[in-house]
């Protein structure tokens, strides 16, 4: 069976659309969620700890709600982690050992250090 989604090039239009988490709102983070964005996603939470960090998301992800890590693991289906390296296997342990982690969730890290091991 066919689907008829409509107008392709309207982001509305297309299935499979994730509730996308940012944790890590450095030059990364905010960019690929708005980038996600234009693709038809929702960046339904963000976490950043700098106040520079904290307005990049302003800027970029306008609207969206800035609160702790494991509530963005809470609110999305998709969390990007772009955290600075050394930081990084600190933080994905910490979100498992609390439990923050759900199945089906997917993880998406961009660490150029760290492979799928972390």
């Amino acid at each position: 069976m066919l689907h008829d989604f409509g107008d392709p090039s309207d982001p509305g239009n297309r299935p499979a659309r994730l509730a996308v988490g940012v944790v890590g709102a450095g030059r990364v983070g905010p960019a690929l969620g708005a980038a996600l964005q234009l693709a038809g996603h929702r960046v339904v939470a963000a976490s950043g700890v700098s106040a520079a960090s904290r307005r990049r998301a302003e800027s970029l992800l306008p609207g969206v709600r800035l609160v702790t890590p494991p509530q963005v693991m809470a609110a999305a289906d998709l969390v990007l982690l772009t955290v600075p390296d050394d930081v990084l296997p600190d933080l994905v342990s910490g979100l498992a050992a609390t439990g923050a982690v759900r199945p089906g969730q997917i993880l998406v890290h961009t660490s150029g250090a760290h492979g799928v091991a972390v």
